[in-house]
């Protein structure tokens, strides 16, 4: 009962962390169109600041997400004025084709100025809290607070703020946002930085327990398309829901099927996209517009 209680808590744990790692790649297909392939390098190029910082500057990993999210939103706003923009209306496969190549781009221009060698970044908030018969990794808990703080204050920025409602009006009707005065360029100019700078937040909040490398961000992309299939587009709660039940099925997956350890969390993300694309393709927690519509 131990075993199964602490994979609970590590599940729910790494769910925290997916589903803010999410929230930029759901917000961008579901009020742009625009399928995002370079996501995870976005997440990587977060965790690579705060690792730099970290290294230069010496700083606690986490007290460097207002930089990173500062950082990520000037170079979202500048990448989607230079070249997102240009896709916006065009079909899914030219933004496929776009975002790839911009994956490509980042990875291997990471891998020139760092190396392949892999980084790690240490934060004074190491150790345990024991409950009973299970333990509870302090690194984790504080980003699964994170977690849930920037969530909160996203889905209050979307529902009570001018801008958060243009974003939304924009993601449910484009041409009626555009009858009733909102300047679609400069909202998805906004809401493309917005998305980049959570998901470096993202980057800054995995840094602590994951090697960084040049390479990681396709896994992270795939689990990203898997989170979207359960929650639907730029559903909030269903991006929590969704990462809490990933979480869950890799941490149980390494927990109790012997001999596979991590090595099956890929294919897990595979099999759940796949299932829910068939089965339910608006999502999980998403209704008939979900598709279309920031919740």
């Amino acid at each position: 009962m131990d075993q199964f209680t602490q994979a609970v808590i590590n599940g729910i744990m790494l769910g925290g962390f997916y589903a803010v790692m999410v929230l930029g790649f759901s917000i961008i297909w579901g009020v742009m169109g625009v399928i995002n392939l370079a996501h995870g390098e976005f997440v990587m190029s977060g965790a690579y600041l705060t690792w730099y910082i970290h290294r230069q500057f010496g700083w606690e990993p986490f007290a460097t997400i207002l930089v990173v999210i500062v950082v990520m939103f000037i170079v979202g706003y500048i990448l989607q004025r230079i070249l997102i923009n240009r896709i916006i209306e065009r079909p899914y496969l030219i933004s496929l084709l776009v975002t790839f190549g911009l994956a490509i781009i980042l990875s291997n221009s990471f891998k020139l100025v760092f190396t392949a060698t892999p980084r790690t970044v240490d934060t004074m908030f190491s150790g345990f809290w024991r409950a009973g018969g299970v333990t509870i990794p302090i690194t984790k808990s504080i980003i699964m607070i994170a977690a849930l703080i920037i969530m909160g204050i996203l889905y209050l920025f979307l529902h009570y703020t001018r801008l958060g409602k243009s974003i939304r009006a924009a993601a449910q009707n484009r041409e009626a946002a555009r009858i009733v005065g909102i300047e679609i360029s400069a909202v998805y100019a906004l809401t493309f930085a917005i998305a980049i700078a959570l998901t470096g937040a993202a980057g800054t909040l995995i840094s602590p327990i994951q090697s960084i490398y040049p390479f990681m961000g396709s896994a992270l992309t795939l689990k990203a398309f898997a989170i979207t299939a359960l929650a639907g587009l730029g559903s909030i709660p269903g991006a929590l829901m969704g990462g809490l039940i990933l979480g869950l099925i890799e941490v149980m997956i390494a927990t109790f099927v012997p001999g596979v350890g991590t090595n099956l969390g890929i294919v897990s993300s595979y099999v759940i996209l796949v299932i829910v694309l068939v089965v339910r393709p608006q999502g999980l927690f998403g209704g008939v517009q979900a598709a279309r519509e920031v919740h």
